[in-house]
């Protein structure tokens, strides 16, 4: 997988779409984000949506109940961790 260090600036931070949906993206983010060749970021699944405002996450939205969202960060001991972030269901 090819890593875009620089993105497009909008945000801090890296991010990872279609994290569940591509054979491989899960384990190269997560390794990317461990050796911190991208810096912590925002994995997110198919059918998932985050909302930022300000530079500061406002919501997170998913449009199936097994659609997720996670912050991914190192764990300080050369591996990353991915913290599910709570979404609201569209529709519900």
């Amino acid at each position: 997988m090819t890593h875009l260090p620089d993105g497009l600036g909008l945000l801090p931070g890296s991010v990872c779409p279609h994290h569940d949906s591509e054979p491989g993206r899960r384990s190269s983010y997560r390794a990317a984000v461990a050796r911190g060749a991208l810096p912590a970021g925002w994995a997110v699944e198919d059918g998932a949506a985050a909302l930022f405002t300000d530079g500061r996450l406002t919501e997170a939205v998913t449009r199936s109940p097994h659609a997720r969202l996670y912050r991914v960060r190192t764990d300080g001991e050369g591996g990353a961790v991915e913290e599910p972030v709570p979404c609201r269901l569209l529709g519900a």
